[in-house]
């Protein structure tokens, strides 16, 4: 028979009170909290899962970020190029007028090289096009700086024929090759522009090496650059090999070998080619096609080499000059067939970026959903049911006022409380 003194009642009791009064605490925590865990040792396999779930939401939110910034690229970059195509069917308007011999007249060819100077204007502007933050859509990773505002620079000179005063002959591109990608959902990237020496092009260019390079052999390994494509070329390769090399590199041009032995590089869809000799490789510098005495590409191909190809500002120019002459076999020959070219490539690059924007489009949805699920089950994790809680809170405090009420009857008076 075990022996009961006032002392263990008393601590019995007051064990208790204290064990209720802790989970009195920790459900008056999780009611202000909304939670069920404060830290992590209160339940760390629920609190590993949450953390799990925290860091998919917050990856999710970025990749939402990044849609939402892919979605504005290529708004702007469709939006510019439907203008674009609008340009270049007036553009052909002009060109039709002019093979009919309409503009016969002094002041019509004025008033036509007027126009077009002012539609150069025009393409330039566009080429030269910011989205929101400021940054040039056609300009590669070169964006825009202090050093770089434009990618894309004229150049005027005074002409007197057709009274055109100081006009347009040419425009410089100073961006690069680069696209700017974007990672839309984990490994999985998007290219959001174009570069302009693609999208401001009109026809395929042939870049034609005027040098004999029959007996050429690398002196070492080294790397050359085209379109941003590194390729490797091994000590003792000939020209035959390096054309092979290029031609198996998976670009958008091919190399082949002249009468003259000399090396020739035509693009299969129209952009202007980029070249780069790698450190101190002199492989494109030694077969003739770039001369590293001057800036960097594309101003760097060696001028004894022969190019054929245009720009669509080139293709605009000859156009008006033809105009102005009153050529007008070559206004209904060469220059419609120009622009048709030049009207051809912006389509594509419409349809490309169209293609792009249903699927972005289509991962903007797919990523709502999936930071959708996952909320679910962190809300379910984490979160606590208020109700389910508020009744066990209101229970526990029923059953801490029995207890007290309890306690108080089962502790028996001392001798003291007789003696008072």
């Amino acid at each position: 028979m075990n022996r009961v003194t006032n002392q263990m009642i008393n601590n019995t009791m007051k064990y208790n009170l204290s064990r209720q009064q802790v989970k009195a605490d920790e459900l008056q925590n999780q009611l202000a909290t909304g939670k069920k865990i404060r830290i992590p040792r209160d339940n760390p396999i629920n609190a590993t899962n949450q953390m799990l779930y925290m860091s998919k939401v917050n990856e999710t939110d970025q990749f939402i970020s990044n849609i939402n910034e892919s979605k504005s690229l290529l708004n702007y970059t469709d939006s510019t190029l439907q203008d674009m195509t609008k340009i270049i069917q007036r553009m052909r308007v002009l060109a039709v007028q002019g093979s009919n011999g309409i503009y016969s007249s002094f002041e019509l060819k004025e008033a036509a090289a007027t126009e077009i100077n002012q539609l150069l204007e025009e393409l330039v502007s566009m080429a030269n096009t910011t989205d929101g933050a400021g940054r040039s859509i056609f300009g590669g990773f070169e964006t825009g700086s202090q050093n770089n505002p434009n990618p894309f620079i004229p150049i005027y000179q005074t002409l007197t024929a057709g009274n055109q005063g100081d006009a347009m002959i040419g425009v410089e591109y100073r961006g690069d090759t680069g696209r700017l990608t974007r990672e839309v959902s984990s490994g999985e990237y998007i290219q959001v522009s174009i570069p302009g020496n693609e999208v401001f092009w009109a026809t395929n260019q042939v870049l034609n090496a005027n040098k004999d390079s029959g007996n050429y052999q690398s002196n070492s390994n080294q790397i050359i650059r085209i379109d941003g494509k590194e390729i490797e070329i091994s000590a003792g390769d000939n020209i035959d090999i390096v054309i092979d090399k290029i031609n198996n590199a998976g670009l958008s041009a091919r190399a082949s070998k002249g009468l003259r032995n000399n090396l020739i590089l035509e693009t299969t869809s129209p952009h202007q080619l980029w070249l780069e000799d790698m450190g101190s490789g002199t492989v494109l510098k030694d077969l003739g096609m770039i001369n590293q005495q001057f800036p960097e590409p594309p101003s760097n191909i060696d001028p004894s080499v022969t190019i054929d190809g245009r720009s669509i500002f080139e293709m605009a120019i000859t156009l008006r000059d033809d105009l102005v002459r009153g050529d007008q076999e070559l206004v209904g020959g060469r220059d419609l067939g120009l622009l048709d070219l030049a009207l051809e490539n912006v389509l594509r690059h419409i349809t490309e970026t169209g293609a792009k924007q249903n699927r972005v489009d289509q991962l903007a949805s797919r990523s709502e959903v999936v930071k959708g699920n996952m909320m679910e089950l962190l809300s379910e994790s984490e979160g606590i049911d208020v109700a389910e809680t508020m009744m066990n809170f209101s229970w526990l405090e029923s059953v801490h006022q029995y207890a007290l009420a309890v306690g108080a009857k089962s502790i028996k008076p001392t001798l003291m409380d007789f003696l008072r």
